[in-house]
This record gives structure tokens, C-alpha cells and sequence, in this order.
């Protein structure tokens, strides 16, 4: 039985594989090797007992994207990372080769971070939290809030897929070429440049095999000026969420001498228990800054405690065990000083590595991700609070905007040139559920077009929605892609699941 750590899903399965971590025996690159013929290996076994295959990470999703009844693979345990040789870049490559690296899929986002700041180096976007594996992040299309950058897929220009028990490849797109084909030799693997192909394996769930290695830009370590305080739901709010434009919102005083002329990140929460509309939001914005290693101190942080860059669903994990069980109005006061604690208003400078940390939440917690146009943002949230307020309820719920740029990637979720993602977060119960889902309902009337997130509680996909949101043709790459990628149908089967048969992507 494979819980995920959210609790949101028990899913029986046949048996798992795992691997020891390498002690270093062996070269590096000899044993990255010798992995990829054991996951090829793996594929053969499936392929001859007739079992489904995924892969898992960190177990970090609340969907069932990733699960399967039949074999998992562990693969945290696959952590190596390497330079790149720069005689290996493409001379066409428009980047700087010397800060590509080379990294396994079951590195964490946490470890990714610790690896590239001993370089100087750092990840250019990331989500609210560092417990993912990267390959896990990815897939499922791990967002963030680098709202001029985009998703955390946007850094990775190279992808080593495990396609076949006798075919892996590493896939480029051909419009950015990043390494010659002696890269792909040394791995053993077939060099394919295509932009379809890479665009489609971008977000994949898992579908289009084993993802072993993953070719990542990084850039130089750089600092954030993070601030975090309220401010009224009005006006200025709004016409702020509309354009994407955080610089239309004033800075606290204690924050007002920062620079602001590099803006990061942009986030806004909602508690909906203070009203619908709450008088006011919690603005969390930052701004990029100049990165002092003799200077930087990073912040305190209690590590049992969500971090500086926490997001609502942070927030709920922290609060399941400390508010009364089934809740009432009697309880809104607790509630709200427990959230208001939590979102206590600060300024820090630090580096992505000490803002977004690790989440312990490892209760029954329930998060939707909703992407949107921004302009329709302000439209949505007003829909989710007057259906909160009709519910004549209340639930531990926090609701956000996110903001990210959009992706390339064919079946990304942040599809929209600037998306806005509608956070819900909340505890995992039948009423929070049936909230997400009248919330749903209610954007579908409007005619608001919205995605989900794929590694968040996504009941309301089916097939046609799924067509509807993409498009006919992105699904059909997709899918051609897929065709394309791996073995054979028998392998098809083996990575398919009850996922992604049931949203239509399972050809």
C-alpha cells in the first residue's frame, strides 16, 4: 500500500524497486550507466510479467498522477549531478555552458539547491517548497512564482529518457541546441533534436518512460528582498493581480528602501474566514538583489515550522492538529489568530535555497491548483468566495493567485502567456472537496478557461475537458509523441494508469 505523504490517496500495489545509494566505487559516469541498464532492465521484467511501471519521486503529489497497481520504481536514491564538459556544448548554444549541469532525476530540489551553491550557482525558479525530486517537479509542472520566468520545467533544455528495455534517447529541441552528440554518446543513448518531442516530454506524469537524467540551465547565486504583509483588497489590489504588476502595490514602510527594480515573485492570499471578500490580503513580493557571500547570513528557521516562502497549503499542515474537528463559527476566531500567526508579516533578504524550504505537512491536506488567464484572476476569486460564503460553512481554507509566465511545454498547465494559478488549500475532508468542486463548476459557467494542476487534486479532468483546455492539437502531439518516444504499445501499456486512462491520455 503507497500512501502519499499528503495523505490525499492509498493506492494498492504489486512490489517496489529501489536502489542503493552510490558510494562512489565506481566513475560517475559508469555508474549513471550502468543505472540506465538497470532501469532498462526493470522495463523488461514488467514487460515480461505483464505490470504497469511508474517511477516516484517524493511522493509530494495530491493526485494520482503518478501511482500505479502495478510496479513503482524508488528513485531517490539516483542523486548524482555533474558538470559539463564545455568542449561537449554545441557552439550554437546561446547560454553560458559553463553553468549547465547535468543532473539524476532523484536529486531533490533540496539537494539540487546544497549541489549548485558550493558552485556559486543557483536554480532559476522553484516551488514553495524543496522536497520534490526534480524529475517529480517537473512532470507535473511544478510552478512557483518567478512570475517573469516561469515554471520550474523552464530551466531544463536536455532530457535523458529511459524508453524501452533496448531504447533511451536524449532529447533536445531542435530551435535551442545545447550539446553535440558526443554528450549523448557518453551516455550510451540516441541523440534526438526535435521541438515536439522535447515539448511533449516536458510534462509528462510519467508517461513517456523513465526520466534518468535532466540537462538544466542555472545562473549565478543571486538574492531575494522578500516581503510579506497585508494590504486592503481594493483598487490598487485588484489592478495589480489584472496587469501582473506587483509594482503597482506599495511597500510597507520597513520595506520601502529596497530596489525594486528587478521583481521576482508575486503572491497573494486570501483567508476567506475574515470575509468574502476579507478586507485585506497578504501580499508576499520579491525582488531580485546582489548576492554577497562575505555578507549573507541566512535567516533562522525553525525547521518544523513552515518557511518565509510557505504557501497556504504550508499553512494548513501547520494548523491540522491545532483547531478543533468538525469546525463552527464559534471557532472562526482561533482559526484566524492560527493563520495570522502563520502568515506573520516580515522582510528578509535570502537566497532560494533558505526561502523555499523544505514542507512538513504530513496531514490530511487537500491543495488545487487552477491556472487562468490574469485577467479573468480577479473574476475567479470573486466566484470562489461567493460560493464560500453561500456554503454557509467553515473549513480551514486558504485561497491564493500565484503568477507565473507561460510555458512551451504541450500539456503545462501554466499554458497562458501570463497564468495565474488559483491556489486552494485547505484540509482534506468531504465538504472541502465538494467546495473545490462547486468552485470548478461555477469558473466552467463563466466561460473563465482554466487548467489544473497535475500533481494537485484534479477530480473535475476528464477527456474532453482535457481536450477542451489544451486544444485538440497539443493532445494529439502529445499522444503522437508518445508514439513516437517509446518502444512499442506493450511498452505504452506498461506506463500507462488509471490517470491518465481516465483524462484520455493513455493511447
Amino acid at each position: 500500500m503507497e500512501t502519499g505523504r499528503h495523505e490525499s490517496f492509498k493506492q494498492t500495489l504489486e512490489g517496489e524497486y529501489a536502489f542503493r545509494i552510490d558510494r562512489g566505487a565506481n566513475p560517475p559516469l559508469d555508474t549513471y550507466n550502468a543505472a540506465t541498464r538497470e532501469l532498462q532492465g526493470i522495463i523488461q521484467a514488467c514487460l515480461d510479467d505483464d505490470k504497469s511501471l511508474r517511477a516516484h519521486g517524493s511522493l509530494w503529489s495530491l493526485s494520482t498522477v503518478a501511482v500505479t497497481d502495478g510496479r513503482l520504481i524508488d528513485n531517490t536514491a539516483l542523486r548524482l549531478a555533474f558538470e559539463v564538459p564545455q568542449a561537449l556544448a554545441d557552439p550554437a548554444y546561446s547560454g553560458d555552458s559553463a553553468k549547465l549541469r547535468f543532473v539524476e532525476c532523484g536529486n531533490s530540489v533540496a539537494a539540487l539547491n546544497d549541489y549548485l551553491f558550493a558552485a556559486g550557482l543557483s536554480i532559476k525558479g522553484c516551488g514553495s517548497n524543496n522536497g520534490q525530486t526534480i524529475a517529480g517537479a517537473l512532470s507535473t509542472g511544478t510552478h512557483g512564482g518567478a512570475y517573469l520566468f516561469g515554471a520550474m520545467q523552464e530551466m531544463v533544455v536536455g532530457l535523458h529518457l529511459i524508453t524501452g528495455p533496448d531504447k533511451h534517447v536524449y532529447l533536445e529541441r531542435k530551435s535551442a541546441p545545447v550539446m553535440q552528440s558526443a554528450f549523448a554518446e557518453s551516455i550510451d543513448t540516441e541523440f534526438i533534436r526535435d521541438d515536439t518531442l522535447f515539448n511533449a516530454a516536458l510534462v509528462n506524469f510519467g508517461s513517456f518512460g523513465i526520466i534518468h537524467g535532466i540537462m538544466i540551465e542555472t545562473r549565478a547565486l543571486f538574492a531575494l528582498n522578500a516581503a510579506r504583509f497585508r494590504f486592503p483588497y481594493g483598487d490598487t489590489l485588484k489592478a495589480a493581480i489584472t496587469a501582473c504588476d506587483p509594482m503597482l502595490i506599495p511597500l510597507p514602510p520597513e520595506a520601502s528602501g529596497i530596489s525594486r527594480d528587478n521583481p521576482y515573485h508575486f503572491e497573494v492570499f486570501f483567508n476567506p474566514n475574515e470575509g468574502t471578500p476579507p478586507a485585506e490580503a497578504i501580499v508576499l513580493l520579491m525582488y531580485e538583489t546582489h548576492y554577497d557571500p562575505d555578507t549573507y547570513v541566512a535567516p533562522e528557521w525553525n525547521a518544523g515550522e513552515p518557511g518565509l516562502g510557505a504557501s497556504g497549503l504550508d499553512i494548513m499542515g501547520a494548523l491540522v492538529g491545532r483547531i478543533p474537528t468538525p469546525l463552527n463559527k464559534l471557532a472562526v476566531p482561533l482559526l484566524n489568530s492560527q493563520v495570522n500567526q502563520e502568515f506573520a508579516p516580515y522582510f528578509r533578504t535570502a537566497i532560494i535555497r533558505d526561502l523555499f524550504r523544505g514542507e512538513k505537512t504530513l496531514g490530511k491536506t487537500l491543495a488545487c491548483g487552477v491556472g487562468m488567464p490574469v485577467s479573468r484572476a480577479v473574476e475567479a476569486m470573486e466566484i470562489a468566495f461567493g460560493i464560500y460564503k453561500e456554503s454557509n460553512s467553515v473549513l480551514p481554507l486558504i485561497l491564493s493567485h500565484r503568477f507565473v509566465k507561460g510555458t512551451k511545454a504541450l500539456l503545462g498547465f501554466t499554458r497562458f502567456d501570463t497564468t495565474a494559478v488559483m491556489e486552494m488549500d485547505a484540509v482534506n475532508t468531504p465538504e472541502t472537496r465538494a467546495f473545490f468542486n462547486r468552485v470548478w463548476e461555477a469558473l466552467d459557467a463563466a466561460g473563465i478557461p482554466f487548467t489544473l494542476h497535475w500533481g494537485k487534486y484534479n477530480s473535475f479532468l476528464t477527456p474532453e475537458r482535457v481536450r477542451e483546455r489544451y486544444g485538440d492539437a497539443a493532445v494529439d502531439q502529445w499522444l503522437t509523441s508518445r508514439e513516437t518516444l517509446l518502444e512499442s504499445a506493450a511498452v505504452r501499456r506498461i506506463f500507462n494508469n488509471d490517470f491518465t486512462v481516465s483524462v484520455g491520455l493513455a493511447n
